[in-house]
């Protein structure tokens, strides 16, 4: 099983409800295509004094380490939207012979 967490962090003058729905979508899309990946996602927040201010989200995906998208095609492509868009998106693996380079090489 590989296991990838995306940490994105939004750096444009979108609200954070559209950004969300667009993650959100994407997610769907990409469990659509492997129903047997598992898909998370969670807000990030941040607590000061004063308010709680949302800081981005996380993005944790389980995959069978034989399944194509370990090929990085559909992730590579959402990393890549996910950059256009100004997430920032930060890229962890579980997986030794998969790095964020090798995905994002893939783009």
């Amino acid at each position: 099983m590989v296991q990838i967490a995306i940490r994105c962090h939004p750096q444009v003058p979108v609200p954070c409800e559209e950004l969300e729905l667009w993650l959100k979508a994407e997610l769907d899309h990409l469990w659509d295509d492997m129903p047997q990946v598992t898909v998370r996602l969670s807000s990030l927040t941040q607590h000061l004094p004063s308010a709680d201010i949302d800081v981005g989200w996380l993005i944790e995906l389980e995959l069978p380490d034989d399944g194509p998208m370990l090929e990085g095609r559909d992730l590579a492509e959402a990393l890549r939207d996910m950059q256009l868009l100004g997430l920032q998106p930060t890229l962890l693996t579980g997986a030794r012979e998969y790095g964020a380079q090798g995905l994002l090489a893939q783009a």
